[in-house]
């Protein structure tokens, strides 16, 4: 079957088959994945954020029940379950790093 003979009823010029060719040859010499960026300082960055957010949310629990300000109380009730969900990250970090788990007794 000839090139320029396909199913779907297109025909491509002599120039727009070389260049084709040529486009497919470059792709069946890239074996090589694009690289992947690495996140140097994410590993270090997370634990620190966590504490922070735990400090922050504890300071807007105590400072809003206190005074019982509604704009801090407020503020704590948003913190707070960004604070879990960034604490639950960590912990799955932790597990992933640390292996299968193993039971105590």
């Amino acid at each position: 079957m000839d090139d320029s003979d396909r199913t779907d009823g297109v025909r491509l010029t002599a120039r727009e088959r070389a260049a084709l060719a040529e486009i497919e040859e470059g792709l069946r010499q890239d074996h090589d994945p694009a690289p992947v960026p690495s996140r140097p300082s994410g590993g270090r960055r997370l634990p620190l954020t966590v504490a922070l957010m735990l400090v922050c949310s504890v300071v807007l629990a105590v400072v809003g029940i206190r005074t019982s300000e509604p704009a801090l109380l407020w503020c704590f009730a948003v913190m707070w379950p960004l604070t879990v969900l960034q604490i639950i990250r960590l912990l799955g970090r932790w597990i992933r790093t640390t292996g299968p788990f193993t039971p105590w007794f």
